[in-house]
């Protein structure tokens, strides 16, 4: 017969305790190996009814470490729905003096906690401290996502990063510049970073075009003085038949409009050379007079 279920106490059903605290709840070892019980870390426990989510490791984790630890850097991005670098090892930030041997999870000392939302650290402090791990075009992508987020505000992520200090400052600096609001996904981030930082004119994000009588769509990248939309075209819109039969009428919308429409598919973006040609080309043939793009160093960094 299967083990019957005994009931955790109440005190520690829902959220990640110890193995002491569980001892001094009087739960029994064997009750700790039966199916009332969860591990979700080395000697962390949760009920065996919650989902193991990635909050509910980390909470698992802090119940292991000093009192005074935040989830820092990459990981608190995660934790906050922006999902750039590695998920482990897990990432943590505390003042005691006694930090933790384990290679699941990594943890920096400071002298002042940074700011933080409960037990992990605030979304642009965590974008500052990511600096460390995330290469440029992450960073920018991290820091247009916290924007659409309404997670923090465009000023707050632009001047987070701008006061950077420390190792990698420069590159924080950088995407502090390069972060923008409006951008409603990554791809949409990379795609207007290669068409700027190769030197051609910057696109707005996300413009309605159209008129209070006449909605024409939403475009994801407008170079409004040659009227130019660069569209980026994810999976769905070929594989979902209403999303991909909606495009069919809003590019003919477009272009008896006047709007030149570029289509960038993610096997493009593979290329991204031959997208900032292409956008160049349109450009060109709507009369712009400015320089051709030039892929230098930043630009090859980022894409190449």
């Amino acid at each position: 017969m299967p083990a019957r279920r005994r009931r955790l106490p109440t005190e520690l059903t829902g959220r990640a305790f110890t193995r002491a605290v569980a001892l001094d709840c009087k739960v029994t070892p064997n009750m700790l190996r039966g199916p009332s019980v969860q591990r979700l870390v080395p000697g962390g426990y949760v009920d065996a009814s919650v989902e193991p989510t990635l909050v509910k490791t980390l909470a698992a984790w802090l119940t292991l470490l000093p009192p005074d630890t935040l989830v820092d850097g990459v990981t608190a991005l995660r934790y906050w729905g922006i999902e750039v670098g590695e998920v482990t090892p897990y990432r943590y930030v505390t003042t005691a003096a006694h930090q933790s041997k384990r290679t699941e999870v990594r943890v920096r000392r400071v002298e002042r906690l940074p700011e933080r939302r409960g037990s992990v650290v605030a979304p642009v402090a965590a974008l500052v401290t990511a600096k460390v791990e995330l290469n440029l075009l992450d960073l920018v992508i991290a820091g247009d996502w916290m924007i659409q987020a309404k997670l923090a505000t465009y000023e707050q992520v632009r001047n987070g990063l701008e006061a950077a200090t420390g190792r990698n400052c420069r590159r924080a600096r950088r995407a502090g510049e390069l972060v923008r609001k409006g951008a409603e996904s990554p791809r949409e981030t990379r795609l207007r970073l290669a068409i700027v930082l190769a030197g051609l004119p910057e696109p707005e994000c996300n413009v309605n075009l159209g008129d209070e009588w006449f909605f024409i769509g939403r475009v994801d990248l407008y170079l409004r003085a040659w009227n130019i939309a660069v569209e980026y075209e994810g999976d769905h819109h070929r594989t979902d038949a209403k999303t991909y039969g909606g495009d069919l009428l809003r590019f003919e919308e477009l272009n008896a409009s006047g709007v030149l429409a570029i289509r960038v598919s993610k096997e493009h973006l593979r290329r991204p050379r031959d997208v900032v040609r292409r956008v160049h080309a349109a450009l060109v043939s709507r009369g712009y007079e400015g320089p051709a793009p030039v892929f230098g160093a930043e630009w090859r960094a980022m894409f190449e």
